[in-house]
């Protein structure tokens, strides 16, 4: 049986360059990056070579770009390193899209321990966060942290940025914007969505897991969350340095096919239309608001449940998702359905689709008749 991976959103297969340049890195005397001697220079050429290949997908400074162990550190030490910053806990709210990453929101609640003001921001029944609610919190009292997802993991919704930093900018706030998911699929430039700080992660690229990048605008000053003298003492602690060579070449690679992301789009489109006839009472969360081209939130009729007929399409030879991956393992609610305002029972039928560039036409038409297939045997219905 051939195995078809449709789960892209959980993590990227490595790319054939990042292989082959993982294997020339392994080869190379063993040197830590911040010695001295010659061969920890040449170690920190290749660091400072795949800093470059990162600052220049997203269009920022090599200065810019911190190296974390992914996309949750890098989330995690924005959030702690902007309202910690200046040495003690400043009187900060922190203002959060009700659909964000549960790496923001595990984040999001260490902080209220610490005393942090915390204000859910909520979204429409598209996904998209409320802009009269994120201003009438804005207007309210005190400076601000806000906290918006480029891109939702579950149903690829796009935030709209524009709007959001005109608002964040009227009132002095700063802005974090999760771009894990967007990374390499849409253009993302931090600089003109106005972030203050944005969160990339190398294995969403085709890296090897366990690296990831903090992008902290110029003249912004954080509070560490791992102190040490690395990455000009903004995060502590030796570089992974195979995982940073990784995503140098991962980032490379994604800049040459960035373009290629807009044609995925109508064939996703395509499929979700024969879905939608073959399933009824199918629907698609998030179908009318700006969204990823690889990307279908499929909420099934009931009695279909996501976790079982995942688990039934993983049997059948298919690897999709019945929700983020940070949280799968519990059958649970899709966290992105409840914040929109469907059902719990709603919540519990969804079911992730996320298409690779390397997804053809075959495989999606082999999916979309196994999905059929799955839904008639689980439901008891017969031809």
């Amino acid at each position: 049986m051939t195995r078809c991976y449709l789960d892209h959103n959980a993590c990227a297969p490595l790319a054939d360059e990042v292989v082959t340049a993982l294997v020339e890195a392994l080869s190379a005397p063993a040197a830590n990056p911040s010695s001295v001697h010659r061969e920890g220079h040449e170690m920190r050429l290749r660091v400072e070579a795949a800093r470059h290949e990162v600052a220049t997908l997203l269009g920022v400074g090599c200065d810019d770009v911190v190296f974390t162990s992914g996309g949750t550190e890098a989330n995690a030490g924005a959030l702690w390193g902007l309202w910690a910053a200046g040495g003690r806990p400043p009187n900060r709210r922190l203002l959060v899209g009700a659909t964000e990453h549960p790496s923001v929101r595990a984040a999001v609640d260490a902080l209220r321990a610490f005393g942090a003001s915390i204000e859910e921001i909520p979204v429409s029944g598209d996904g998209l966060v409320s802009l009269e609610a994120l201003e009438s919190a804005l207007g309210r009292r005190g400076p601000a942290i806000v906290v918006v997802q480029v891109a939702n993991s579950e149903t690829g919704v796009l935030q709209p940025l524009g709007e959001i930093d005109r608002l964040c900018r009227d009132h002095g706030a700063w802005l974090h914007c999760d771009g894990v998911q967007a990374a390499g699929k849409v253009t993302l430039r931090p600089r003109e969505l106005g972030a203050t700080t944005l969160a990339v992660a190398g294995h969403k690229l085709g890296a090897p897991a366990g690296v990831g990048a903090l992008i902290v605008t110029a003249g912004v000053r954080l509070a560490p969350l791992i102190p040490g003298s690395q990455e000009g003492h903004r995060r502590g602690g030796s570089e992974n340095l195979l995982g940073i060579v990784g995503f140098g070449v991962a980032a490379r690679v994604a800049r040459g096919t960035q373009g290629q992301w807009a044609a995925l789009g109508i064939a996703r489109d395509a499929m979700e239309r024969r879905l939608l006839t073959a399933l009824p009472g199918a629907l698609v969360l998030g179908q009318t608001a700006p969204r990823l081209p690889n990307t279908t939130c499929l909420a099934l009729a009931a009695p279909l449940r996501g976790g079982v007929v995942a688990a039934a399409l993983d049997m059948a030879g298919f690897a999709v998702s019945a929700g983020p991956a940070c949280t799968a393992g519990a059958e649970g609610a899709s966290p992105a359905a409840l914040a929109m305002g469907f059902s719990e029972a709603v919540a519990r039928r969804t079911l992730r689709v996320s298409l690779g560039l390397a997804t053809d036409p075959e495989t999606i038409d082999r999916f979309t008749v196994a999905l059929e297939d799955v839904a008639r045997r689980v439901t008891g219905v017969r031809e």
